[in-house]
């Protein structure tokens, strides 16, 4: 006997002891559930020594820019300067300001200190807050409205233009009390409700509200586990017609799942809107090679009549079949661990050993625990017969097709991989997050309205830096600040511009004389010192730490933004590049932050990611696949179809304008690393089919109707599980669905139609130099 028989005969011998030691494996994985939690945690994804990420640690430390939220109260009278609501801004605001966590140098609002209005007569300059009590009389009311618009930078940040609408603006650092997103938004949703007495509506935006939306999501996505399991249970069920049949690949993958999970928890790895998804992959991917094992023991017992030597049989034949696809599969997954980006790592990382967890148990408890069970009776031997006669009838006429034609199928599928690669190559790079967000989603309803209103829920920063302490008191320095920012809200995705400069102009303005609304640099640097002198004398020494460093050497200059489009950010930033080029005086260097650039700083990691991962993957492909037949043509031939299937993947995208994105990108990987099973099996099932058939055409009928049946089976099994992502109505798990779908149904039918075309046509000699005794069956012996 071979090791494998061997190993076999020791597992079903030992049967109650492996059973018993695989559920007390799973029962220490199980433990480590409880630790299980959702967390959105943006900075663990970026790639930390990126230009932009380094930019926004910088504005974090310096200028207490993070997570951003921004709440937005719209009176239905429509008149912002009333006096019962303007006490509600003004508790609210307060309310705010006193939670844990708040960035108070950032903390804006109609009532919020920093808030003040920059006015003088000519000589002197006076400094007032906007809203210093909570006004009653008419007079008061029109004084309220007369600051704010004194100094126009305010108009469209925290007053909408038509005074129909105000923002709270805040940023906050994650604290005990408030670890994540979710609780932030909560927390500031439940302040507002509280105040909110029916006479104004309340939307949250910003960066805060668009991660807690995405938890929410992603704490719904559990629900769809049992559905989808459902779904491959039925779909196994159909493919057996057994209740054993389909009970034990679900079994089977439910302890691969726990194993997964539980790794998750004993690492303390979060779940996040990708790796939810995990427990559907691991689900799917188990119960298929469950199948595959599970087919071939009801052959091999229809053949001998005893359980023991058909499991004996079965396990040697497909275990090594098993190996190899699980090994291509787990490198594949473990090759995202290329990735700079923390989220995609971690799914690497937890599919690949779900994928070994699965070999694991495959081998192990599923030979053991169909050993304890009743051998298969005669009717259900029939009925695991009969099933799928239409799928038998289909395969058949495929097998004959391919043995006929092998020449034109290979020409077909050359047509359609050009027809793919049209398609492939409109494919544009491009994130935006809201995008995941359904139009009827109140996240983005929520920054619809904010976006109409204000000048947007985005921003891009631009970090002004200059050589020594002081340099930004230089009037050429402002100057070219002042342009950039006049230059940049020509744009018209971008509402807004803020900077020290908006600050200084009015001061000038107000102890010079001159126009309203027109941007004034002071014409000498001492200018400048006198300025911020007296306004921290009247106003306030923190009034503008949120702008200028206490050094005065760097400067933030905030634009707000309607759209989230890093594609959109990217070719701002060349164009600003090139302003700043022209305009800044030497000694002055520009850095960018901001969501936006952060979000394009994690697309251009994702996107070389995804270029060096498919490269590593293809190698792992061809070159396990080449080891284990002993031949490069081999390999070449189970990357086949897999490389079509993402082909195929790209060029739905390209033809349908799914963007490559953050999201999508790793997805090709989880195609490969799930259909890379379809060529292995029916590869290493033809070649023993070709050892004991008399012709071609017999071994390839042979295969469809083994291997090719359990490779329909499965493949059903996987996309169905996967469709029902699409229920969630989150973009991210219907591309992720549909997609995922896609690559299963183009890789099996690869693996069943241009695979064996093109072994018949290369007739490598790994499939047809074999002698006919190498795959010839000998009768087991019994075990004892």
């Amino acid at each position: 006997m071979s090791a494998f028989e061997r190993y076999v005969d020791w597992v079903v011998r030992h049967r109650r002891f492996v059973v018993l030691a695989m559920l007390a494996v799973t029962a220490f994985w199980a433990s480590q559930l409880p630790a299980l939690r959702v967390e959105i945690d943006p900075d663990a994804n970026l790639p930390q020594d990126h230009p932009y990420i380094q930019a926004l640690k910088t504005l974090e430390r310096t200028f207490g820019e993070k997570n951003l939220i921004i709440v937005g109260l719209f009176p239905k009278d429509r008149n912002v300067y009333g006096a019962a609501f303007l006490g509600k801004v003004r508790q609210i605001t307060r309310r705010i300001g006193e939670v844990q966590g708040l960035i108070r140098a950032t903390y804006l609002s109609i009532a919020s200190p920093l808030v003040k209005a920059i006015e003088g007569d000519g000589e002197s300059m006076l400094v007032r807050q906007v809203l210093e009590d909570t006004p009653t009389t008419p007079a008061a009311l029109a004084e309220v409205r007369r600051r704010l618009h004194a100094n126009p930078f305010y108009v469209g940040i925290i007053v909408s233009a038509q005074d129909d609408a105000t923002a709270i603006i805040a940023n906050f650092k994650l604290s005990p009390e408030l670890p994540g997103y979710p609780e932030i938004e909560q927390r500031v949703a439940q302040i507002v409700a509280e105040e909110n007495d029916g006479t104004f509506a309340a939307y949250l935006g910003g960066t805060v509200a668009l991660n807690a939306g995405l938890a929410r999501i992603t704490e719904r996505t559990v629900v769809l586990f049992p559905i989808a399991l459902l779904m491959i249970a039925l779909l196994h069920y159909e493919a057996f017609r057994t209740v054993q049949g389909m009970v034990l690949p679900v079994l089977t993958a439910i302890l691969a799942v726990v194993w997964s999970l539980g790794l998750m928890g004993f690492l303390r790895i979060p779940l996040d809107p990708f790796n939810t998804t995990t427990p559907i992959l691991i689900l799917a991917v188990a119960a298929g090679h469950a199948v595959q094992i599970l087919k071939r023991y009801y052959e091999e017992f229809e053949r001998y009549r005893d359980e023991r030597v058909a499991i004996r049989v079965a396990v040697a034949r497909v275990g090594p079949v098993m190996l190899t696809a699980g090994a291509i599969a787990a490198l594949s997954f473990f090759s995202l661990i290329a990735f700079r980006t923390a989220v995609i790592r971690n799914f690497g990382l937890l599919a690949g050993f779900g994928i070994i967890a699965t070999l694991l148990i495959e081998l192990t408890f599923t030979p053991a625990l169909r050993a304890m069970l009743p051998a298969p009776q005669r009717d259900e031997i029939a009925r695991e017969a009969r099933s799928g006669r239409a799928i038998s009838w289909l395969l058949g006429r495929i097998a004959n097709v391919v043995a006929a034609r092998p020449g034109g199928i290979a020409a077909a599928c050359g047509i359609l991989a050009l027809v793919a690669i049209v398609g492939a190559m409109r494919i544009h790079v491009d994130t935006t997050f809201k995008r995941q967000f359904p139009r009827s989603h109140a996240v983005r309803v929520a920054d619809d309205m904010l976006g109409r209103a204000f000048s947007g829920t985005n921003t891009l920063v631009f970090l002004v830096e200059g050589r020594e302490d002081g340099a930004l008191h230089d009037p050429a320095a402002l100057t070219a600040i002042a342009e950039l920012q006049r230059f940049v809200e020509a744009d018209p995705d971008v509402g807004k511009t803020l900077s020290i400069v908006d600050y200084l102009s009015e001061m000038h303005r107000a102890l010079t004389g001159g126009s309203a609304g027109v941007v004034t640099v002071p014409p000498s640097a001492e200018l400048v010192s006198q300025y911020l002198f007296l306004y921290s004398l009247s106003g306030g020494p923190e009034d503008l730490d949120s702008q200028i460093d206490s050094a005065h050497r760097r400067a933030a200059v905030r634009a707000f933004l309607r759209n989230d489009s890093t594609e959109y950010g990217e070719h701002l930033l060349a164009r600003v590049r090139d302003q700043v080029a022209r305009t800044f005086p030497p000694g002055f260097t520009v850095h960018y932050s901001g969501t936006i650039a952060s979000s394009a700083a994690l697309t251009e990691t994702m996107v070389h990611g995804k270029v060096l991962n498919m490269a590593q993957i293809g190698t792992i492909i061809v070159l396990v696949s080449g080891l284990v037949l002993r031949s490069l043509v081999g390999g070449l031939l189970v990357a086949t179809p897999l490389a079509l299937a993402v082909l195929m993947n790209f060029a739905v995208m390209g033809f349908t304008g799914t963007p490559l994105d953050v999201i999508t990108s790793p997805i090709a990987a989880m195609a490969v690393g799930i259909g890379s099973d379809y060529a292995v099996y029916f590869l290493f099932r033809f070649r023993e089919e070709l050892a004991t058939s008399r012709t071609e055409s017999l071994a390839l009928a042979s295969t469809m109707q083994s291997s090719g049946k359990a490779i329909v089976y499965v493949s059903s099994a996987i996309a169905g599980g996967y469709l029902v992502l699409c229920a969630s109505g989150f973009v991210f798990h219907i591309e992720l669905g549909v997609l995922v779908a896609l690559a299963m149904i183009v890789s099996s039918l690869g693996a069943i139609t241009v695979l064996p075309a093109l072994a018949l046509l290369v007739r490598p000699a790994f499939l047809f130099a074999r002698a006919t005794a190498d795959g010839a069956a000998t009768t087991p012996q019994t075990i004892a």
